[in-house]
């Protein structure tokens, strides 16, 4: 599972190793400001929508029903998501503004906790909660 760091200005995102090596990526950076909106779901890779189709794979992995870690374009829109989601766990849905990705999904058991400090930093609650 990616581990996030929040500081004053960024969060991090630090990947697992196979999370690494599915996503065909390592660790990132985003500045605080160019979050723009934050949710809690209750299964990131299905907040993804990849296991509906309409998903392109860019550079990613995806195991129907396990997991999907990688950028992803919209077929539609041409939106970006990156994605390290697994099962049906958890998941913080970020919705970003200026950067290379339109959307982050992460499975993590502390969504709520990273929402909070999220929204506490200025990103909007998209999910209802505040």
């Amino acid at each position: 599972m990616a581990d996030l760091s929040i500081s004053t200005d960024r969060l991090t995102v630090t990947l697992g190793w196979w999370e690494k090596l599915a996503a065909r990526r390592s660790h990132f950076t985003l500045p605080l400001r160019a979050i723009v909106g934050v949710a809690v779901c209750p299964s990131a890779i299905g907040a993804a929508g990849v296991e509906e189709g309409g998903e392109r794979r860019l550079q990613a992995t995806r195991i129907p029903g396990l997991l999907a870690t990688g950028t992803y374009a919209n077929e539609g829109t041409g939106s970006r998501t990156f994605l390290a989601s697994h099962r049906s766990g958890p998941g913080l849905v970020l919705d970003l503004e200026g950067a290379t990705v339109d959307r982050v999904i992460l499975t993590t058991p502390h969504a709520e906790i990273y929402a909070e400090e999220l929204a506490r930093h200025g990103a909007t609650r998209l999910d209802g909660d505040q």
